[in-house]
């Protein structure tokens, strides 16, 4: 769709980074959540590390109806290691593949952390602004394996942060994995993890095209 490169984004691009990512997703309450921290605390290889983003999320639609969507992500917590705000990534995450695997959705993701704000680069691709939201929560790793909590936060005024409130008393909860393809026998690690966790919280395929609300 684009190239990450900084020639078309005024030079703006430090770093490129692109994967095949497989993604799993379920919610639970606040009881749940309570037990899964704990749960993800025992299996993971570090310490959670705090994942507080701001997301602008911008859509493409095709003419087939898929979606290809485009993510803006800012930091809302400082980054211990280099002291300051983390900096802004901008995440094409192109088509989601929901009949290449029975189990779980695959997508080609490209990350690049930027200089400043690519809203104006996406909006002249044609990405049109879909919705924003605060995501507040914990990410934990296990071996290759990402796991992150969340409680998603509605965002009153376009662009404005300070006084953000839950849409839903659920928190979100992704799985994801990066491999290099599906034929990659790591992603039966992905599928026993999850199956590990299903007493708590039911870990599932999403349907990408249900991520928007621009229809």
């Amino acid at each position: 769709m684009f190239a990450m490169g900084g020639v078309g984004m005024g030079g703006m691009v430090q770093v490129k980074h692109s994967v095949q990512e497989c993604v799993l997703v379920g919610s639970v309450n606040a009881e749940q959540a309570r037990a899964l921290h704990a749960r993800l605390e025992g299996l993971s290889d570090r310490p959670p590390e705090q994942a507080d983003y701001h997301k602008a999320f911008y859509a493409l639609k095709s003419s087939n109806n898929t979606i290809k969507l485009s993510v803006i992500r800012k930091p809302l917590v400082k980054d211990k290691t280099k002291g300051g705000m983390g900096v802004t990534l901008l995440e094409y995450q192109g088509i989601a593949d929901t009949q290449a695997h029975e189990k779980l959705v695959t997508r080609s993701v490209v990350r690049a952390h930027v200089q400043a704000n690519p809203a104006k680069f996406l909006t002249d691709l044609g990405f049109k602004m879909d919705y924003e939201v605060v995501m507040k929560g914990k990410r934990y790793k296990c071996k290759q394996i990402e796991t992150s909590i969340y409680k998603v936060q509605k965002v009153p005024k376009l662009g404005d942060t300070s006084n953000t409130t839950d849409i839903s008393s659920q928190s979100l909860v992704e799985m994801t994995m990066q491999v290099h393809n599906l034929a990659d026998p790591s992603i039966v690690e992905l599928l026993n993890m999850a199956e590990t966790l299903k007493p708590i919280v039911k870990l599932e395929k999403y349907d990408p095209n249900r991520t928007t609300t621009n229809k």
